[in-house]
């Protein structure tokens, strides 16, 4: 059973993180566990102490529940929840690595739909949350529900580390898998290559994958821009990479991808 923390607000986003996260659940066991954090407002009863303050802290959880309720009620999923979802009252990044650490989760799952801009993409995995998590995370882009998913690797990828990731996560799931590894070209079109392009690193991440309990359909080498190689990645449900370290061409063609990403360390 893979256990994910999935985090809702009542937003679009939210609301096409917990469909996709509906589309997974479908495809592996998976335990969900909902999490949504009421941020204070920073006015004078944020700082208050005593019962005051308890009655406040009640209000905004309260808020919070119904927020989730509502959205659970809309989209009617059908998924193995863990339990009532966890309303928390703070700074948003501090509580979820919170529940992170202590809950020994397997995957973390938010919906960003804003993430095209490379600016903003890199902000968010950089940020304190993506930064500190001990675990894979999948960035909720696009509702894609069917079972294209592609590893991605290239410069600056572990591939045994992002192959031993993914399959812990995805082992058992009925997927179409391709792996691709990416190499930055300045030109119109993408090309493809043939996986002895990139040296032994395809090879060896297939072997890995098949060690791993999983069956590659298809192992090449792209070429291209990272918009234009990104926009080639619209059909697949899911794209599994490592973090990027730095800016980077893998990094800019990982935002300008449309489908859902799955970051792993």
């Amino acid at each position: 059973m893979i256990k994910a923390l999935l985090s809702l607000d009542e937003n679009l986003a939210s609301s096409i993180a917990l469909r996709y996260t509906s589309h997974l659940a479908s495809l592996l066991k998976l335990e969900v566990q909902v999490v949504h954090v009421e941020q204070p407002d920073k006015k004078h009863h944020s700082a208050g102490s005593g019962w005051v303050r308890r009655t406040w802290e009640r209000g905004l959880q309260e808020a919070g529940h119904q927020v989730v309720q509502r959205l659970l009620k809309t989209e009617k999923v059908n998924c193995n929840f863990a339990g009532i979802p966890k309303i928390l009252v703070g700074d948003r990044d501090s509580d979820v690595l919170e529940e992170l650490r202590y809950g020994n989760y397997d995957l973390f799952l938010e919906g960003d739909l804003n993430t095209s801009n490379v600016a903003d993409f890199h902000e968010l995995i950089t940020s304190r949350l993506y930064a500190k998590a001990d675990c894979p995370v999948i960035i909720v882009k696009n509702l894609i529900a069917n079972p294209n998913v592609a590893l991605l690797c290239g410069d600056g990828v572990d591939q045994n580390r992002l192959v031993a990731q993914f399959a812990k996560i995805f082992k058992t799931a009925d997927l179409k898998l391709d792996l691709l590894y990416y190499k930055f070209q300045e030109a119109r079109e993408i090309t493809f290559q043939d996986k002895d392009a990139a040296g032994g690193f395809l090879g060896e991440a297939e072997a890995a994958l098949v060690t791993a309990g999983c069956q590659v359909n298809d192992s090449r080498v792209v070429t291209g821009t990272p918009e234009r190689v990104g926009d080639y990645l619209r059909n697949y449900s899911l794209v599994a990479s490592t973090f990027p370290t730095r800016r980077s061409p893998r990094m800019e063609m990982l935002a300008h991808a449309p489908a859902p990403v799955l970051l792993c360390r």
